[in-house]
């Protein structure tokens, strides 16, 4: 009787945010943006109440979940076991993704060689968007940021001087860093003293699911206001010009979708039908807000208690790797440098691909905590070793960014789920045994 209310409520939480729910409203957000309704752009605030919702409690979660993973390593005794495991699959998840996006990208500018009248057109496109994006002033706010990090350099510059400045100021790495020096710190002091906060820690990641539960319930409602708009202000025209290069990255990017489900699949020995369903709302997620971060309570439903994976590699990984490791620029960055080659008639090596690989790696770190033109800014350390036209860059990747951002967005989540899963190794999952609706 008494559990009967809450009961109710997670039982109608769940049919809100239910497979089929959720594909229907993204088909009808795409639907309602190509029919360019005048209206559409008013659900945008809609939209952006419900992302500020998502984010509100996000880094409390961080705060309560990244020491409460410090504590599960250091305390199992197989932490350093499970680290290692981590690492070793995550640098072989970087070595396929490379290999994935450098391998579609040869593939189809091979297929669609250049031709004069493509170059003509190239050239007309690059001279309009010149004339509507201003890269000295779209630079500005990352040169304003070069010049801070010039005094704060190296290791320095990741260390936050002042963590509830970095709080309010969504400095996600800065909070992380600090989160598992604290957690590391609470759990000598536990065991030094036998004192321990890490209860209440619990309970306040316990708040914060259930308030991330609440917000659930607006779930359909903000899909739509998030895709609709911008799907509307997409025009089909320009992408006749940038065919291959969107070619390129969309074929990569779904082969690395498709790739982690079957992985993932195989490792828990579950059906792929079945992966999908329960990583589908993350990854629609992710879609509609283009931010991993709110993502994370969702992933860890899905990955711990919808398809038992054992809890200590997801606890410890996907916080972190949410928000540190972007896969999603990585490709993008490669891609984008082959597709600038491809255009310029540069032809690279295989020490070039390897050079190529290791710097978009290293760029992408650059784009946490910034988004639209900022985040391409750090394309130029890619580009410009190769004797590549930035200039160029910028402004046609500012006008496929809305796109090219979604699957930035669900690289990250996807393969960022599945390394915990190959992490966890042969561990068998506590998974209780319910009867299916046929027995």
């Amino acid at each position: 009787m008494v559990d009967t209310p809450r009961f109710s409520f997670a039982k109608f939480s769940k049919r809100v945010n239910s497979p089929s729910l959720s594909i229907l409203a993204v088909l009808l957000g795409v639907g309602l943006g190509l029919m360019r309704f005048p209206f559409l752009q008013h659900l945008k605030p809609i939209g952006d109440f419900y992302v500020a919702l998502l984010q509100m409690c996000v880094l409390p979660f961080l705060l309560a979940t990244i020491p409460l993973a410090v504590r599960s390593a250091l305390t199992s005794g197989t932490g350093g076991k499970v680290m290692s495991r981590l690492a070793f699959w995550l640098l072989l998840t970087l070595l396929a993704a490379a290999s994935i996006a450098v391998l579609a990208s040869t593939v189809i500018f091979r297929i669609k060689p250049l031709d004069q009248a493509t170059t003509s057109r190239i050239g007309a496109l690059f001279g309009a968007s010149a004339d509507q994006v201003d890269i000295e002033l779209a630079l500005k706010p990352q040169l304003s940021a070069m010049a801070r990090s010039a005094r704060e350099s190296g290791v320095q510059s990741l260390v936050p001087t002042n963590v509830f400045a970095a709080l309010s100021s969504n400095d996600s790495l800065g909070v992380i860093i600090f989160a598992a020096i604290f957690g590391a710190g609470m759990v000598w002091s536990e065991r030094r003293s036998g004192n321990s906060i890490f209860g209440a820690l619990k309970h306040i990641q316990t708040v914060c699911i259930l308030i991330f539960e609440w917000f659930n319930l607006f779930t359909p409602i903000g899909l739509v206001a998030l895709i609709a708009p911008q799907v509307a202000f997409l025009g089909p025209d320009v992408y006749a010009v940038l065919a291959p290069f969107a070619y390129a990255f969309i074929a990569a990017s779904v082969l690395l979708l498709v790739i982690p489900l079957l992985v993932i699949s195989a490792a828990l020995r579950v059906r792929p039908q079945t992966v999908f369903a329960k990583l589908l709302k993350p990854l629609a997620l992710v879609v509609a807000t283009r931010n991993a971060l709110v993502c994370i309570p969702s992933a860890l439903e899905a990955l711990k208690d919808e398809l038992h994976t054992p809890s200590e590699p997801c606890d410890l990984y996907i916080p972190i790797g949410f928000v540190v490791l972007r896969f999603g620029p990585f490709i993008h960055f490669m891609t984008a440098t082959l597709f600038i080659g491809y255009l310029m008639g540069r032809k690279f090596t295989g020490l070039d691909l390897v050079s190529v690989a290791g710097l978009s790696f290293m760029s992408s770190f650059a784009t946490i905590g910034v988004s639209g033109l900022n985040a391409l800014a750090p394309m130029a350390v890619v580009l410009r070793p190769f004797g590549l036209s930035y200039e160029l860059a910028l402004p046609l990747m500012a006008i496929v960014d809305p796109i090219v951002a979604m699957f930035r967005a669900l690289l990250n989540v996807a393969l960022n789920c599945v390394i915990p899963v190959l992490a966890a190794g042969r561990q068998s999952p506590k998974v209780s045994v319910v009867p299916t609706p046929a027995e």
